[in-house]
């Protein structure tokens, strides 16, 4: 099976399920609730991280054995138990009913994998081998992560506060087009390193009355 579409999902208050109680489960936990997931997990026990999540009622958690019952209502599921046997038996409940599942073990019984990423406000990276080589993934997401810096945050900020602005004064839509392509060349990353914020937003400030009528 090849993972060759890539997607970017909104989590935020979907019901997702996690299999498996042990250190990859806490891992995909704890990424689902970077994501503001309202996460489930089902394991007869938990990592004392898992334990913790649940004490502050961060998570809910099934103290018992996974069986297909447990998959009504979810969006998402990762199967992360430590027996494989289990986790293919998620994976086939999971694509009978449609869902969306991840297999941390066998890869290719699931219907996607999570890519290795990281952000920068509004930007967002990933990077995927297909499942071949997370640790080639990862080491390629480190070498980015290191050229496109907190500047691509600051910059994404003031564009889309400038792109804001335009709609609500640029009347001509010509001319706004033309406003936005020109937002685009100005190379505001690299003002961004040589200059204040507030520098750059007077630029971008003064770029945009020209375009006014």
């Amino acid at each position: 099976m090849a993972f060759t579409y890539p997607i970017s999902l909104d989590l935020s208050n979907q019901k997702c399920l996690v299999a498996g109680g042990g250190r990859v489960a806490e891992r995909k936990v704890l990424s689902l609730l970077e994501q503001e997931a309202e996460v489930e997990v089902v394991s007869p026990d938990l990592t004392e991280t898992l334990q913790e999540l649940y004490q502050q009622k961060k998570i809910s958690w099934r103290q018992e054995a996974y069986h297909a019952a447990q998959l009504a209502g979810k969006f998402l599921v990762i199967a992360a138990t430590n027996q494989p046997a289990v986790n293919l038996q998620i994976a086939g409940d999971c694509q009978t009913r449609g869902l969306l599942v991840n297999v941390i073990d066998q890869k290719e019984a699931g219907n996607f994998i999570v890519n290795a990423h990281f952000t920068q406000g509004d930007l967002q990276i990933a990077v995927s081998t297909g499942g071949v080589s997370p640790a080639l993934a990862r080491q390629i997401k480190e070498q980015l992560a290191e050229e496109f810096g907190p500047e691509y945050k600051m910059m994404l900020e003031i564009v889309k506060e400038a792109r804001q602005e335009a709609l609500a004064t640029i009347t001509n839509a010509e001319k706004r087009r033309a406003f936005l392509q020109s937002l685009a060349q100005m190379d505001l990353t690299e003002q961004l390193k040589q200059t204040s914020r507030e520098d750059v937003q007077k630029r971008v400030r003064k770029c945009l009355s020209s375009y006014w009528d």
